[in-house]
Formats: structure tokens, C-alpha cells, sequence
């Protein structure tokens, strides 16, 4: 899940004052086995933090790490219920950069992104461009098949334009950049840069870690030749969750419960009639769709004008989206159908032969950036002909045909007047031409992804309850809304 900015506001500060006070690894901590950095004989121990402190830290006190995703305590941002993201903000200068020193998970994905005050991503390394420093394993399990997880690898936030933002600007090896702040036709250096670690479909580790433990994070010399601090890891960042020791909320539990009252049908401005599916590119880009949407005026050309940047709501620069948006004015139950990718691990797919790392399916609520449900690849039915279909409704109004045996998979509405479906692809293989990621503005969804673009319709209970296959029961309501248009 992804965080907002008001987490990085409030405790960067503060956390980061620390870094030039602090050396060595937290003993105390469950966290990662990464390389210990050389001691530093100017600086502050973890331990003399601690004492200075009144004991052990606390609840994530004082931690790099500064900030978890954790969907029971916020749910905002958009997030993705197999993904756990940790928030840290780095003051890197161009006489400084921030080192990383981590293990690979045991895990389908991670990445470090970097972002301006905007939340949009500047830079960004994915996990298989990183190379190992341990050289008695077997290497990075993320790039060369029958690597064991656990091998140490250290990665650095160096200050700067970005290749992303700028191809022309060289990456060193294990590297990512602050990036610069685009202001219109003006950039201006990113000089706190927040930045994210996330890890995908953790296969161990009680805090989703992928088994190793958090990365430790140490500022030092722009050229590596002396530390100036390292900050105390932890299991578990203070927020939002106080080091992982306060009890579930149940929210989540309790607004899936609520059976939202289909004769009060608000409208809202991300739902068309009939529905229609769209690549996300930028926050800005999002304002001019939904402004087309209130005043029934084409506004892409308009958006298209103004460089708002790319990305938003902190996006991770690997995945590409797409959402379509439903309002209940127009149906209680809402579908989506499409031919879905060849993903890593799965049974008959050989390794780097994928069409995508990972893909999922997530519902949300936009204003608040909630997300009710979500199923990862791995958890979604496939009818014979290898496509998804996608039924969103209320507990009550759930066909009673609607089920993974008939190929469908069910997610939950929530108690809102709207539904905005994201689908995610993330690191696509050079060859799947039909990624999200190749569709450029302007383009037809169905033009470049083909049978790979997800339709949304509505349907009426009546239609839909006509057929049990997944497949028939789509075509007979689409069939139902193109005639009843």
C-alpha cells in the first residue's frame, strides 16, 4: 500500500535530524542481516541513541524506516493488498549520497522509488538490476534462475536528475537518483527526496519482509569514503502501527459489512455510461478526464497541453495501470472481463519467459484511496479460454452464479457510491507488445492491448443469472447494455 505525504511531513524531520547521530545496526531489532558498515568513530552509536533515549527505542522510535503500509490502519493511496511498502526521506546533498544495504527477499518482487513533493516518481531500481555483493551465493534470485534469496546487495539514492526524468543522464551500477521537481518548463532539484522500499507477494517473514528483515540505511561521502551516520533499524517502523503492537481496527471489516442503499444513486464524476477504461499517466491527466466527465466535454487534448508530470498518488515507476470507474446510478452490479498475462511462478511458465512480474486487480473508492478488495494473479480464476471476468457488487446483490467455479472472481463494493477498478502490470517481459506500459496517450486501449484490455459493462441480476459460464454470461450482458443504451 502506498502512503501519503502527510506520514513523510510529519516525521521525516524528526527521524532524519538523528542520521548524523547515529552508526551501527540496532541489535535489538529483528531486522536485516544486511552487511554491518565500518564503525565511525565521530558519530553516535544505536546503543548510546538508546540510552540516550531512557532504554531500548520504542515502538519503532527513532528507526530509518519512518513509515509501513499496514491496510488495517491506512488504507489510502491506492494500494495493493500483496504488497508492503516501507517510507523513508533521505536530505541527500550533491556532497552526500544514501547507502542501502539490504538481503533479497524471498519474494516475487521489490524495488526502491524515489519521489518529488508532488508524489510523483522520479527514479527508481527494480530488484534484478542489482547486483549482488556477496559472492559466495549463487547471485540475484531476481535475474539469474536458481538463485536462493538471502545474498546481500547494497544500493545507493544519489542526488540529481534522474535517467527516468532524463534519458541522457547515465545510471551508475545499484543506483537511483533524487530526480528533479517539474514545475511547468522549470526543474528544481529534489533535495529531500521520499523514498519507498516495497516488496512484493512475501513468501516468509512475519512483517511481509520476504524473511530478511528491513534494509539498513547510512548517509555517507558522495564518493563512499566516510560515513556520516546510520540510522537504527527496526522489524517495524513507528507508524502506523506503533512498531506492529496495536491491536487490528477491523475498519476494513466493518465498511465491507454495510450494504450500501441502491435507491440513493449519487452520481460521481470517475463513472461514465457505459463504462470506460483508461491508462492512468498523471494526477494531472486524471483532473482533465474527470472534468470531461462533469461537463461532457472532450478535455484529453487540453490535459494533453499541460506537462503535469508523470505518475501520481506515489506510483510505483514499474507498474502501469489502468482504471474503470463505476457509479451505482447506473447498475448494483458491475463487470469487467479480459485475456490475462502469463505472470512469474506460474505452473508451466518457465522463468524470465513471463509476460509480467506480477499482476493484480484491486477495487477502490477514489476519494478516499481506499481499496475493498484485491486478488493478485495467482488468486484469480481463468475460464478455458484464459480470460478473467470481474463481478464488483454488494454482498446482497452477488448472483448466486458469481463464483470461481463458473470462472468469475468476486470483489466486494464497499459502502460507496463509486467503484474504480485498477489493473496493475508490472515489469513486463520486451516482447508482450499488449502491456498496459506501451499504450501511449492518445492510443486506443483495445488498439495496443487487444484481447489483453479490460471491457467494463453493467448488468442487469436478470441477465446475468441466464448462464453459468463466465464467458456467455459477459457477451449476454453486454449484449443487454448495447441494446438498452
Amino acid at each position: 500500500m502506498k502512503l501519503s505525504k502527510v506520514f513523510t511531513a510529519a516525521i521525516a524531520g524528526s527521524a532524519f535530524a538523528l542520521l548524523g547521530a547515529c552508526s551501527s545496526e540496532d541489535a535489538r531489532t529483528t531486522a536485516s542481516p544486511a552487511a554491518t558498515p565500518a564503525a565511525s568513530g565521530n558519530v553516535l552509536s544505536s546503543e548510546s541513541l538508546a540510552q540516550a533515549m531512557g532504554g531500548e527505542t520504542p515502538l519503532g522510535l527513532g528507526c530509518g524506516w519512518i513509515a509501513a503500509s499496514d491496510p488495517d490502519k491506512a488504507n489510502i493511496a491506492f494500494p495493493d493488498s500483496e504488497a508492503k511498502y516501507w517510507v523513508a526521506a533521505a536530505p541527500v546533498s550533491p556532497q552526500t549520497r544514501l547507502r542501502i544495504d539490504g538481503r533479497y527477499p524471498d519474494a516475487r518482487y521489490f524495488s526502491y522509488n524515489a519521489y518529488d513533493a508532488a508524489l510523483r516518481p522520479t527514479d527508481a531500481v527494480a530488484d534484478f538490476e542489482l547486483a549482488p555483493t556477496d559472492n559466495g551465493r549463487e547471485g540475484n534470485p531476481f535475474a539469474r534462475k536458481g538463485a536462493k534469496p538471502g545474498g546481500a546487495y547494497t544500493a545507493y539514492l544519489e542526488y540529481g536528475p534522474s535517467p527516468v526524468q532524463n534519458p541522457d543522464v547515465p545510471r551508475k551500477p545499484n543506483t537511483f537518483y533524487t530526480g528533479e521537481i517539474g514545475l511547468g518548463p522549470l526543474n528544481i532539484p529534489n533535495a529531500l527526496a521520499v523514498f519507498i522500499y516495497r516488496v512484493y507477494v512475501s513468501n516468509t517473514g512475519e512483517f511481509f519482509d520476504g524473511g530478511v528483515g528491513l534494509p539498513t540505511l547510512t548517509l555517507e561521502t558522495a564518493d563512499g569514503g566516510r560515513e556520516l551516520g546510520t540510522l537504527p533499524n527496526c522489524a517495524e517502523p513507528l507508524l502506523p502501527n506503533a512498531g506492529g503492537t496495536l491491536p487490528p481496527l477491523g475498519l476494513n471489516e466493518l465498511l465491507l459489512s454495510l450494504d450500501y442503499p441502491n435507491q440513493l444513486a449519487l452520481p460521481f464524476p470517475t463513472a461514465t455510461n457505459p463504462p470506460n477504461t483508461l491508462k492512468f499517466f498523471s494526477l494531472g491527466d486524471t483532473a482533465f478526464r474527470i472534468l470531461g466527465n462533469i461537463t461532457g466535454q472532450d478535455t484529453s487534448m487540453l490535459g494533453g497541453r499541460v506537462d503535469s508530470g508523470s505518475g501520481g498518488f506515489l506510483s510505483n515507476v514499474h507498474n502501469a495501470y489502468t482504471s474503470t470507474g463505476f457509479a451505482r446510478r447506473y447498475g448494483s452490479i458491475a463487470m469487467v472481463r479480459a485475456k490475462a498475462p502469463t505472470y512469474r511462478g506460474q505452473p508451466g511458465v518457465e522463468f524470465g519467459q513471463e509476460q509480467l512480474r506480477y499482476w493484480s486487480l484491486c477495487g477502490n473508492e477514489f476519494a478516499t484511496q481506499r481499496f475493498t478488495d484485491c486478488a493478485a494473479d495467482f488468486q484469480v480464476p481463468l475460464d478455458d479460454q484464459g480470460f478473467f471476468t470481474v463481478v464488483i457488487s454488494d454482498p446482497a446483490d452477488r448472483p448466486a452464479n458469481a463464483t470461481a467455479e463458473n470462472g468469475f472472481l468476486w470483489l466486494p463494493w464497499g459502502p460507496y457510491p463509486d467503484q474504480l477498478l485498477l489493473y496493475r502490470h508490472m515489469l513486463h517481459n520486451p516482447e508482450f507488445a499488449e502491456a498496459i506500459q506501451n499504450v501511449e496517450k492518445g492510443d486506443a486501449l483495445a488498439d495496443v492491448m487487444k484481447d489483453f484490455a479490460p471491457v467494463g459493462i453493467y448488468c442487469d441480476p436478470n441477465v446475468f443469472t441466464q448462464s453459468m459460464r463466465s464467458g456467455e454470461v459477459f457477451a449476454l450482458c453486454e449484449q443487454d447494455q448495447n441494446t438498452n443504451q
